[in-house]
């Protein structure tokens, strides 16, 4: 209500200018122009309440030591034990991450190494590997890494056990986390007839 009065006043001064600062030459010129700003404004309110996602996972449930793989194919592990799912975009069934809107995530994962052969295992973003984890050092040793990517709502992230590969966790020591740093999208401004596209971060 507050932005319809506040467009009322602003087309009685004639105050407004465009975007490059150019001089809106009239009525109609304004009301486009604030009603584009309106809009984005709109849309980054409603970001900002998609905009809480976090999520942390380890593999197994047990407290006990157990020791996954190794296996013939590559494997995607599924992280069991969910403390934090804000937003619900893991899917512990899958062990898949799914961005529910664009924008900057970190992603974070441990691994620690299993008992019948090297650890090796890496953060897959829709099938391309990001970053790994590789451990040769013995059984319960460990490793981590950690990336900022940005994310196409829809884009999957994972992580994978390489085969002849194995892990192992007691609930705790090896996990995947992320969270959304902070929302992305593009926004379309009418200028002088001509439409531009620039990135918007809220």
């Amino acid at each position: 209500m507050m932005f319809g009065w506040f467009l009322v006043v602003l087309v009685g001064c004639g105050l407004v200018r465009t975007q490059h600062g150019a001089k809106v030459k009239t009525t109609e010129d304004l009301l486009q122009q604030l009603t584009a700003r309106v809009e984005k404004l709109e849309r980054e309110c409603e970001a900002r309440g998609k905009s809480q996602v976090a999520f942390s996972a380890s593999l197994f449930t047990s407290e006990q030591e157990t020791h996954h793989g190794p296996f013939n194919t590559d494997t995607t592990l599924v992280f069991k034990k969910v403390t934090t799912n804000v937003g619900n975009a893991y899917n512990s069934i899958t062990g898949i991450f799914t961005a529910p809107i664009k924008g900057l995530y970190y992603m974070r994962f441990t691994s620690c190494v299993g008992e019948s052969s090297p650890l090796n295992t890496a953060l897959m973003k829709n099938g391309e590997n990001m970053v790994a984890v590789y451990d040769n050092r013995g059984a319960h040793a460990s490793g981590s890494n950690g990336v900022t990517l940005v994310l196409e709502k829809g884009d999957t992230v994972w992580i994978a056990l390489w085969a002849q590969k194995s892990v192992f966790d007691q609930s705790r020591r090896t996990t995947f986390s992320g969270f959304l740093v902070f929302p992305m999208e593009e926004v379309e401004w009418k200028v002088e007839g001509k439409v531009e596209t620039e990135q918007s971060e809220f």
